[in-house]
Formats: structure tokens, sequence, C-alpha cells
């Protein structure tokens, strides 16, 4: 029999950012991260900074996923959703800083035509 391995955190960091966005204005937060390569970018942010578990599951066996508590303490649950909002600040941070250098760089290449 085969196994595949499920990271137990990804569903968990996915509905996380759902319920954090939900509470940021719609604009610039929830529209910008209405962007799937933002949101790309926020998922794996979270990810890479957090403790991810996996399990070993028989590919042949239907694999019931139970949300939250009982892969993550309560605190941790907390980090994930600090991590969240620390994420959309610095990923809104950098889009606006790549933003602004590449408007210059037009606006500099379009007079020096």
């Amino acid at each position: 029999m085969s196994k595949k391995l499920l990271n137990l955190t990804l569903p968990i960091v996915l509905e996380e950012i759902e319920n954090v966005l939900a509470t940021y204005p719609k604009y610039p937060y929830q529209q910008a991260f209405s962007v799937s390569e933002l949101r790309q970018d926020l998922v794996a942010y979270v990810l890479s900074r957090v403790p991810n578990k996996y399990a070993a599951v028989e590919e042949t066996e239907p694999f019931v996923y139970q949300m939250g508590s009982s892969v993550y303490s309560s605190k941790q649950m907390l980090d994930i959703e600090n991590c969240i909002h620390i994420g959309i600040q610095d990923i809104l941070h950098v889009y606006h800083q790549t933003a602004s250098r590449l408007a210059r760089s037009l606006s500099t290449s379009h007079l020096a035509s």
C-alpha cells in the first residue's frame, strides 16, 4: 500500500488568512490580496514562518481533516494569526515599493525618449 503526505497546516493557514483579511478594509487590503499572486505570496510567507504539521495517509483511504484545535494549540493559532498580520503589512510594503520604482522607471524612460 502506498501513502501520501498531507500538509495539515495549509488548510488552517488558508482559512485563517480569510478570517484575518475579513477584518481589514476592502481597499487596499482585501482588494490587493484578491490577486492570486499576492495571495500565494502571503500563504508562502506564513507557511515558511510557522511550524508545519504533516500526516502520512493511505492513498486509497479518504482522509477526513479536522480543522484547527486538534492540530494546533490556542497559542500556536494566535502565532499563525499574528504572522498573517505581519505578512499582510510586509507584502503590501514590498508591493508598493516595487510599484513605485516601476512607475519612476517608466516615467524616466518615457521622458528620455
